[in-house]
Protein backbone atom coordinates (compact mmCIF):
# COMPACT_ATOMS: atom_id res chain seq x y z
CA UNK A 1 0.00 0.00 0.00
CA UNK A 2 1.43 3.50 -1.50
CA UNK A 3 0.67 6.82 0.90
CA UNK A 4 -0.15 9.42 -1.78
CA UNK A 5 -1.08 13.10 -1.28
CA UNK A 6 -2.99 14.75 -3.67
CA UNK A 7 -2.77 18.87 -3.69
CA UNK A 8 -5.65 20.46 -6.03
CA UNK A 9 -7.45 24.23 -6.26
CA UNK A 10 -11.03 24.41 -5.84
CA UNK A 11 -12.63 27.53 -7.26
CA UNK A 12 -15.99 28.68 -9.28
CA UNK A 13 -18.98 26.29 -9.14
CA UNK A 14 -16.78 23.78 -6.98
CA UNK A 15 -16.99 26.27 -3.98
CA UNK A 16 -20.61 25.29 -3.44
CA UNK A 17 -19.86 21.67 -2.91
CA UNK A 18 -20.48 21.18 0.99
CA UNK A 19 -17.48 18.92 2.40
CA UNK A 20 -20.23 15.33 2.09
CA UNK A 21 -21.09 15.88 -1.53
CA UNK A 22 -16.78 16.68 -1.74
CA UNK A 23 -15.73 13.46 -0.68
CA UNK A 24 -18.83 11.58 -3.12
CA UNK A 25 -17.13 13.71 -5.80
CA UNK A 26 -13.85 12.89 -5.15
CA UNK A 27 -14.33 9.15 -4.13
CA UNK A 28 -16.51 8.95 -7.84
CA UNK A 29 -14.32 10.93 -9.82
CA UNK A 30 -11.00 8.10 -8.39
CA UNK A 31 -13.08 5.18 -9.25
CA UNK A 32 -14.06 6.11 -12.76
CA UNK A 33 -10.67 7.03 -13.03
CA UNK A 34 -9.42 3.50 -12.65
CA UNK A 35 -6.44 3.73 -9.98
CA UNK A 36 -5.56 0.87 -8.24
CA UNK A 37 -6.76 2.61 -5.17
CA UNK A 38 -6.57 1.08 -1.74
CA UNK A 39 -9.60 0.10 0.12
CA UNK A 40 -9.84 -0.63 3.98
CA UNK A 41 -10.54 -4.42 5.07
CA UNK A 42 -13.43 -5.65 7.12
CA UNK A 43 -16.86 -6.44 6.69
CA UNK A 44 -17.43 -2.94 5.14
CA UNK A 45 -14.10 -1.76 3.39
CA UNK A 46 -14.49 1.28 1.76
CA UNK A 47 -11.82 3.83 -0.20
CA UNK A 48 -9.10 5.12 2.67
CA UNK A 49 -9.97 8.69 1.91
CA UNK A 50 -8.37 11.24 4.11
CA UNK A 51 -8.94 15.14 3.63
CA UNK A 52 -6.47 17.49 5.81
CA UNK A 53 -8.56 20.24 6.04
CA UNK A 54 -12.35 20.42 5.42
CA UNK A 55 -13.49 23.66 4.03
CA UNK A 56 -16.29 26.16 4.63
CA UNK A 57 -18.78 25.86 1.97
CA UNK A 58 -18.66 29.31 -0.22
CA UNK A 59 -14.92 29.37 0.43
CA UNK A 60 -12.65 28.45 -2.45
CA UNK A 61 -9.04 26.51 -1.16
CA UNK A 62 -5.90 27.23 -3.18
CA UNK A 63 -3.78 24.49 -1.20
CA UNK A 64 -6.24 21.85 -0.24
CA UNK A 65 -5.17 18.18 -0.08
CA UNK A 66 -6.69 14.66 -0.20
CA UNK A 67 -4.69 11.40 1.00
CA UNK A 68 -5.05 8.42 -0.92
CA UNK A 69 -3.12 5.11 -1.19
CA UNK A 70 -2.03 2.86 -3.96
CA UNK A 71 -2.02 -1.10 -4.37
CA UNK A 72 0.56 -0.31 -6.93
CA UNK A 73 2.93 2.98 -7.38
CA UNK A 74 2.34 5.09 -10.18
CA UNK A 75 4.24 7.84 -11.25
CA UNK A 76 2.53 11.61 -10.14
CA UNK A 77 2.10 12.37 -13.89
CA UNK A 78 -0.08 9.57 -14.26
CA UNK A 79 -2.02 9.99 -11.33
CA UNK A 80 -2.85 13.81 -12.44
CA UNK A 81 -3.46 12.69 -16.17
CA UNK A 82 -6.12 9.84 -15.42
CA UNK A 83 -7.57 11.67 -12.08
CA UNK A 84 -8.03 15.38 -13.61
CA UNK A 85 -10.74 14.34 -16.92
CA UNK A 86 -13.26 12.78 -14.22
CA UNK A 87 -13.20 15.83 -11.62
CA UNK A 88 -15.93 18.56 -11.26
CA UNK A 89 -15.25 21.29 -12.46
CA UNK A 90 -13.63 24.03 -10.71
CA UNK A 91 -11.00 21.70 -9.62
CA UNK A 92 -7.23 21.61 -10.67
CA UNK A 93 -4.72 19.13 -9.47
CA UNK A 94 -1.36 20.75 -9.46
CA UNK A 95 0.97 18.25 -7.33
CA UNK A 96 0.75 14.94 -6.32
CA UNK A 97 3.81 13.49 -3.64
CA UNK A 98 3.89 11.77 -0.86
CA UNK A 99 3.27 13.04 2.28
CA UNK A 100 5.63 14.49 4.75
CA UNK A 101 3.34 15.87 7.51
CA UNK A 102 0.52 14.57 9.76
CA UNK A 103 -2.18 16.49 9.12
CA UNK A 104 -2.28 17.56 12.94
CA UNK A 105 1.13 19.66 12.20
CA UNK A 106 -0.92 22.17 10.51
CA UNK A 107 -1.14 25.54 13.09
CA UNK A 108 -2.19 28.61 10.52
CA UNK A 109 -3.57 29.39 7.33
CA UNK A 110 -4.28 32.02 5.36
CA UNK A 111 -7.48 33.46 4.03
CA UNK A 112 -7.74 36.62 0.90
CA UNK A 113 -10.94 38.05 2.12
CA UNK A 114 -12.50 40.59 -0.89
CA UNK A 115 -15.57 42.52 0.48
CA UNK A 116 -17.52 44.47 -2.27
CA UNK A 117 -20.08 47.31 -1.54
CA UNK A 118 -22.99 48.35 -4.08
CA UNK A 119 -22.03 52.06 -3.09
CA UNK A 120 -19.81 53.68 0.26
CA UNK A 121 -19.02 51.59 2.88
CA UNK A 122 -15.31 50.27 2.29
CA UNK A 123 -13.93 53.24 3.82
CA UNK A 124 -16.24 52.70 7.08
CA UNK A 125 -14.85 49.07 7.12
CA UNK A 126 -11.42 49.99 6.34
CA UNK A 127 -11.14 52.07 9.36
CA UNK A 128 -13.10 49.54 11.77
CA UNK A 129 -10.21 47.09 10.71
CA UNK A 130 -7.92 49.54 11.79
CA UNK A 131 -9.66 49.71 15.10
CA UNK A 132 -10.27 46.08 15.73
CA UNK A 133 -6.26 45.03 14.78
CA UNK A 134 -5.51 47.92 18.21
CA UNK A 135 -7.44 46.46 20.26
CA UNK A 136 -5.93 43.85 23.19
CA UNK A 137 -9.06 41.75 22.88
CA UNK A 138 -11.91 40.82 20.26
CA UNK A 139 -14.32 38.94 21.91
CA UNK A 140 -16.98 36.88 20.45
CA UNK A 141 -19.37 34.12 20.92
CA UNK A 142 -17.97 30.70 19.78
CA UNK A 143 -19.95 26.97 19.56
CA UNK A 144 -17.70 25.14 22.43
CA UNK A 145 -18.55 21.20 22.64
CA UNK A 146 -19.54 20.24 26.55
CA UNK A 147 -19.82 16.85 26.49
CA UNK A 148 -21.33 13.85 23.23
CA UNK A 149 -23.11 15.54 21.07
CA UNK A 150 -23.68 18.90 23.15
CA UNK A 151 -22.58 22.40 22.15
CA UNK A 152 -23.03 25.48 24.13
CA UNK A 153 -22.17 29.17 23.22
CA UNK A 154 -18.87 30.33 24.73
CA UNK A 155 -17.47 33.92 24.56
CA UNK A 156 -13.87 33.51 23.71
CA UNK A 157 -11.08 35.96 22.92
CA UNK A 158 -10.28 35.54 19.27
CA UNK A 159 -7.53 38.34 18.62
CA UNK A 160 -4.15 36.11 19.76
CA UNK A 161 -5.56 33.98 16.73
CA UNK A 162 -5.94 36.44 13.57
CA UNK A 163 -2.77 38.44 11.89
CA UNK A 164 -3.54 41.20 9.48
CA UNK A 165 -1.08 39.99 6.92
CA UNK A 166 -2.20 42.81 4.18
CA UNK A 167 -5.36 45.27 3.55
CA UNK A 168 -6.08 47.34 0.47
CA UNK A 169 -8.71 49.51 -0.54
CA UNK A 170 -10.02 50.04 -3.44
CA UNK A 171 -13.54 51.58 -4.97
CA UNK A 172 -16.21 49.98 -2.98
CA UNK A 173 -14.16 46.79 -2.09
CA UNK A 174 -11.86 45.88 0.67
CA UNK A 175 -9.12 43.35 0.35
CA UNK A 176 -7.50 41.71 2.92
CA UNK A 177 -5.21 38.66 3.83
CA UNK A 178 -5.82 37.16 7.31
CA UNK A 179 -3.93 34.61 9.12
CA UNK A 180 -5.89 32.70 11.56
CA UNK A 181 -5.28 29.88 13.90
CA UNK A 182 -6.35 26.45 11.85
CA UNK A 183 -6.09 22.91 13.56
CA UNK A 184 -6.81 20.51 16.06
CA UNK A 185 -6.14 22.46 19.08
CA UNK A 186 -7.47 25.63 17.74
CA UNK A 187 -9.40 26.57 15.02
CA UNK A 188 -11.09 30.21 13.59
CA UNK A 189 -13.32 30.43 11.05
CA UNK A 190 -12.85 33.90 8.69
CA UNK A 191 -16.84 34.06 9.73
CA UNK A 192 -16.34 35.13 13.14
CA UNK A 193 -13.51 37.47 12.70
CA UNK A 194 -16.15 38.98 10.16
CA UNK A 195 -18.91 39.36 12.15
CA UNK A 196 -16.40 40.98 14.70
CA UNK A 197 -15.47 43.58 12.02
CA UNK A 198 -19.02 43.64 10.50
CA UNK A 199 -19.60 44.85 14.52
CA UNK A 200 -17.30 47.27 14.43
CA UNK A 201 -18.18 49.42 11.53
CA UNK A 202 -21.92 49.37 11.94
CA UNK A 203 -21.97 48.41 8.30
CA UNK A 204 -21.91 44.98 6.06
CA UNK A 205 -20.98 44.55 2.92
CA UNK A 206 -23.38 43.69 0.24
CA UNK A 207 -20.99 40.51 -1.16
CA UNK A 208 -17.99 38.95 0.51
CA UNK A 209 -15.78 36.35 -1.47
CA UNK A 210 -13.52 34.08 0.26
CA UNK A 211 -10.43 31.95 -0.63
CA UNK A 212 -8.07 29.74 1.45
CA UNK A 213 -4.62 30.52 -0.12
CA UNK A 214 -2.25 28.62 2.23
CA UNK A 215 -1.88 26.19 4.71
CA UNK A 216 0.67 26.47 6.91
CA UNK A 217 2.57 24.31 9.96
CA UNK A 218 3.56 25.98 13.66
CA UNK A 219 6.87 27.10 11.40
CA UNK A 220 4.81 28.93 8.64
CA UNK A 221 5.96 26.60 6.12
CA UNK A 222 3.55 25.29 4.17
CA UNK A 223 1.67 21.94 4.58
CA UNK A 224 3.54 18.97 2.98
Amino acid sequence: MIPVRIFYRKAGRAKYLAHLDLMRSVSRAIKRSGLPVWYTQGFNPHMYLTFSLPLSLGYEGMWETVDIRLNEEICSEEIISRLSPCLPAGFEIFRVSTPVQEPSAIEWADYHVELLFDEEGADRMSHALARLMEQPEILVMKKAKKGPGRKILKEVDIRPMVQLLEQKEGENCLDMTLRLRTGLSQNLNPSLFLDALYKEAEVEPDLVRIARVAVLDDHLHPFE
